[in-house]
């Protein structure tokens, strides 16, 4: 699917941005909605004409785009590469890999949040009661998810003002990040009164792409992205405070009393969007269908960092996630050439005068190191034939961006959609974790903190179809897959977490399993900028920064020309006073993590 974009001078006529969007409507939703149902030319609509159906659906898709593309597998910066899930070869790696950030417009988001305010501003247009309170709900859920991923990214922004060109407000000001956090989480539990008192809705099922109108689903949803949110604060207690929100006893009121306020219960609750597949809009953009050049696929390569930490601990999720590579080095005292095994993996003998001093990767998941100076040449592949390893197996990628001594992601990332692939806007995997981190700090007293976290890993299989004796564990020593045992797996990690020595230790284990149920998403960065784990620096070998990773996204090179004075309140507040991904925002001020 492809971003929806609409850019500051387009804000100002909000009625061209409203017929612009349904054509992007249209497009999106062929799939679900009855195209018949729209007689008149577009350029004769008037924004309150635009079916709120049609609006809802937009919203809802545009993660695909804005939320999954933009920031896990983009064409610029993304954040698998900073939070070391994936690493860029070929022509693009220097800036992702490296973090040479430029500057990120609001612009990518605009449509999701113009959509999502003309749907609170437009459900009161609804006569039957119980759809304009689900609209009404479902439009300040939406809004409040991508305010507060917003904020997240770039700090203080325009809330309270924002969307207000239509009253000729073009310069708006730029709300205390912990004013905008304050707002959502007052939406957020508005969301979850009012959809409590729905009974039935009538005709959102179709256009529901994410929960088909289940009013439960919702408040699940709005209720876990507020514990989200809690938990993204918990830094900044003080300060909430004394902004009027007590955060340790909203946690622990929402979790005390979950018939008030529900929350994801298992899988099945996931707030996530599929990729149905049918064209480039609708496809998974590693897809063949989403590139026009498949080295686009290939030249995405899972980093080491990753690889390793699944490969250490006998992890399932590796042989889903991560492809075994074509060709298996093996270092012996001649060198041979190629082979192929009986089992129909190829190997490249070679001596140990060909290694020479140069590192390399004997096993058959390989990642790339993160922030490696030239990945293009890991693990030997200047001693690469191509054309005999074709002769070998037909199927092997031998075009740009190959490197067949380093795995690809996993098939199911090759794919125009698969049922495993869906756009997650968040997971009840994340919020095992995030109950495990409330018991861990003492903001709640129900439940136990490592029956939480085991919940968080079952969850995250669960995700993932990853059954209990499947042959899905990769043996380092005998290169084979074995049967998998979910008891003695989570047995392994929980013990992990119970016997670690203190809080710190216990935190760090929390957060690498954490960050791994994250994958191909880009949540995680936000708690490994809280917390500082694990310790992801550490693996950075040409980074720009040595061993930091960025913090924040610059503003736009728009924002500084038209609302100048605005944008340079905004940065004076960042810690230093520059606007620059290694600049702290007020959520990261007064800590010494992640650096």
């Amino acid at each position: 699917m492809k971003k929806n974009q609409f850019n500051s001078k387009e804000m100002k006529k909000l009625k061209t941005i409203f017929l612009s969007m349904i054509m992007i409507v249209i497009l999106l939703t062929t799939s679900c909605q009855d195209l018949t149902e729209i007689n008149k030319s577009p350029d004769q609509l008037n924004a309150s004409d635009i079916n709120i159906q049609y609006v809802l659906t937009s919203v809802l898709s545009s993660s695909a785009g804005n939320y999954i593309r933009g920031q896990v597998y983009g064409n610029t910066i993304t954040l698998s590469e900073a939070m070391q899930y994936m690493q860029r070869d070929y022509i693009d790696f220097a800036g992702t890999n490296t973090f040479s950030w430029s500057p990120q417009n609001f612009s990518a988001y605009n449509s999701s949040l113009i959509n999502s305010q003309y749907i609170v501003d437009n459900a009161k247009s609804e006569t039957i009661e119980g759809n304009r309170k689900f609209y009404t709900a479902v439009g300040q859920i939406m809004r409040s998810f991508w305010y507060g991923f917003m904020t997240s990214l770039w700090g203080d922004m325009p809330y309270s003002e924002a969307m207000k060109a239509s009253t000729g407000n073009f310069t708006p000001v730029y709300d205390a990040q912990k004013d905008i956090f304050k707002g959502i989480l007052a939406d957020l539990k508005s969301a979850n009164e009012v959809l409590a008192t729905v009974t039935t809705v009538d005709g959102a099922s179709s256009a529901d792409i994410m929960f088909q109108g289940d009013v439960l689903k919702w408040r699940k949803f709005a209720n876990s992205l507020r514990l989200r949110y809690l938990i993204r604060l918990s830094e900044k207690l003080a300060d909430m405070t004394a902004a009027g929100v007590d955060v340790k006893t909203e946690f622990s009121t929402m979790v005390g009393n979950m018939a008030t306020y529900p929350i994801f219960t298992s899988s099945s609750d996931n707030a996530s969007i599929p990729y149905p597949g049918t064209d480039a809009n609708t496809a998974w953009p590693g897809g063949p269908l989403g590139w026009n050049n498949r080295s686009e696929y290939y030249r995405r390569k899972p980093c080491k960092t990753f690889v390793n930490e699944l490969k250490a601990d006998g992890d399932p999720r590796l042989t889903t996630f991560i492809r075994p590579v074509d060709v298996q080095l093996v270092v012996g005292t001649t060198a041979t050439g190629y082979v192929k095994l009986s089992d129909g993996q190829i190997i490249l003998n070679v001596s140990p005068a060909q290694v020479g001093s140069t590192s390399i990767d004997t096993d058959r998941h390989v990642g790339l190191p993160a922030a490696l100076g030239f990945p293009d040449l890991y693990n030997l592949s200047n001693l690469t034939n191509l054309n005999t390893i074709k002769s070998l197996n037909s199927s092997v990628y031998i075009d740009a961006a190959a490197n067949p001594n380093v795995s690809y992601l996993g098939d199911i990332y090759a794919q125009n959609t698969n049922p495993l692939v869906r756009a997650v806007y968040m997971s009840y995997a994340e919020l095992c974790f995030i109950l495990t981190e409330g018991r861990q700090k003492g903001w709640i007293s129900s439940g136990d903190a490592v029956e939480y976290f085991k919940q968080g890993i079952t969850a995250s299989l669960r995700q993932y179809a990853i059954a209990d004796g499947s042959k899905t564990v990769y043996n380092p020593t005998t290169q084979a897959l074995d049967n998998f045992s979910e008891s003695a797996f989570i047995a392994a990690q929980a013990s992990k977490y119970s016997s670690a020595a203190d809080d710190a230790a216990k935190t760090n284990v929390l957060m690498t399993q954490k960050w791994l149920a994250c994958f191909m998403t880009p949540e995680f960065w936000f708690d490994w900028r809280r917390t500082g784990l694990p310790n992801l620096g550490a693996n950075l070998i040409s980074a720009n920064n040595g061993s930091k990773i960025p913090v924040r996204y610059p503003y736009g090179a728009e924002e500084p020309i038209l609302n100048k004075v605005n944008v340079a309140a905004a940065i004076a507040k960042l810690v230093p006073a520059e606007d620059n991904q290694w600049s702290k925002m007020w959520l990261l001020q007064g800590s010494t993590k992640p650096w």
